[in-house]
C-alpha cells in the first residue's frame, strides 16, 4: 500500500521551510510564533481571484475584556444573514489578516456580510477568554439587525465556533449553522490520525497541538468541559445543521469526521467532506489548489442555502 504524501503544493512549501531550517510552533515562544506567522504570511504570494466586494471595515465592539477588534466583509448584493468566523491559530497565534483572503472569498461566494472577530489569544487570555470573545461578538451580531446567523471557524476557530453553538442552545439563540473547517473537538492525541500523520510536522504536528492545548488550557483547567471538547458533550439534539470540512493528511481529521458522526446520530442535518492530500488550513489555498477551492465552493452553497432556508422561514 502506497503512504499518501501531500499535495504538491503543499510540499514545495514543506520543502522551502525544510531548507530555511524553520522551527516548529512548538520549538518556540507564542510570541516568536506570531511572528513566524506575520513572516510567512508576508513573504505569501498576493492572493488571486478576490472578488470584489462593497466594502471592508476594520471597527471594534464592547466585549467582556475590553473592546473586541472586527472586520466586516460587505459584499456588493447582500444575502439575508450574517456569518460570525472566528480565525485558526490554536488559540495562540493568528489574526484579522490571517484569514482575510478566505473571509472575502466566502463572503464574494455567498453574498453573505461576514464579520470576522479578532479575539483574545492565550497563554495571556487562556480559557475561557477566546470563548467569551467569541460568544460576546455573536450576540453583538445578534442585536445588530434581525436576520439569520451562522458561526463559521477554522480549526482553533472551529472549536470556538462549534462551543458557541452549545452556549447558543443553551440561551434559546437559534442559529443557521455551523461551518467548521478541520475543527479541534477533543484532547485526544491518540487517534488514528495522530499517530499516522501527527510526527510528520506537515504543517501541524502532535507536538504542536499540545503546545496549543498546554497555552489555552493548562493544567488547572478540565478539558473534558464540552465548550473546550464538544466530542465530550453528552447531548447534541438541537444543535444547528452543520458542514465539516477535513483533509485527509490532518492530524485532526479523525476528531473532525468523529464530531459529525456525533451530530448525525442526535439527528444534526451533517454535511462531511474529507479531501485526499490536502493538510492543514487547506481553505486558504483556494486560489492555487482546485480541490481547495471546490471545498470552498461547496462550503459556500451550503451556507447560501442555510441562510436562505432561515431568513424563509423566520
Amino acid at each position: 500500500m502506497t503512504e499518501p504524501t501531500p499535495h504538491p503544493y503543499y510540499q514545495a512549501i514543506l520543502d522551502v521551510y525544510a531548507a530555511a531550517g524553520r522551527p516548529y510552533f512548538h520549538q518556540v515562544t507564542p510570541p516568536e510564533a506570531r511572528a513566524m506567522l506575520r513572516a510567512s504570511l508576508a513573504a505569501s504570494p498576493l492572493p488571486v481571484g478576490l472578488p470584489d466586494l462593497a466594502a471592508v471595515v476594520n471597527e471594534t465592539i464592547p466585549g467582556p475584556g475590553g473592546a473586541i477588534p472586527i472586520r466586516r466583509y460587505v459584499p456588493s448584493s447582500a444575502t439575508p444573514g450574517t456569518i460570525v468566523y472566528f480565525h485558526a491559530g490554536g488559540w495562540v497565534i493568528g489574526d484579522l489578516d490571517f484569514s482575510d483572503a478566505t473571509c472575502r472569498r466566502v463572503a464574494g461566494l455567498t453574498q453573505a456580510e461576514i464579520i470576522s472577530v479578532d479575539y483574545r489569544l492565550a497563554p495571556e487570555h487562556p480559557f475561557p477568554a477566546p470563548l467569551d470573545d467569541a460568544f460576546a461578538a455573536l450576540q453583538w451580531a445578534v442585536g445588530r439587525k434581525p436576520a439569520p446567523l451562522l458561526v463559521m471557524g477554522e480549526s482553533a476557530g472551529a472549536n470556538l465556533a462549534a462551543a458557541c453553538t452549545i452556549l447558543a442552545r443553551e440561551k434559546g439563540l437559534a442559529l443557521a449553522g455551523q461551518c467548521l473547517a478541520y475543527p479541534v473537538t477533543d484532547h485526544d492525541f491518540e487517534t488514528a490520525s495522530y499517530r499516522e500523520i501527527g510526527a510528520k510536522n506537515w504543517l501541524l504536528s502532535t507536538a504542536d497541538m499540545r503546545w496549543f492545548w498546554d497555552h489555552f488550557a493548562p493544567p488547572d483547567i478540565d478539558r473534558s468541559n464540552p465548550l473546550l471538547s464538544p466530542l465530550r458533550l453528552p447531548n447534541a439534539a438541537g444543535l444547528p445543521p452543520a458542514i465539516i470540512v477535513t483533509g485527509a493528511l490532518d492530524p485532526l481529521r479523525d476528531e473532525a469526521l468523529a464530531y459529525a458522526a456525533k451530530l448525525q446520530a442526535a439527528g444534526v442535518p451533517t454535511v462531511t467532506r474529507c479531501d485526499d492530500a490536502m493538510l492543514h488550513g487547506y481553505l486558504s489555498a483556494a486560489g492555487a489548489v482546485p480541490l481547495a477551492a471546490e471545498a470552498l465552493r461547496q462550503i459556500a452553497g451550503w451556507i447560501h442555502e442555510q441562510l436562505q432556508n432561515a431568513a424563509q422561514n423566520s
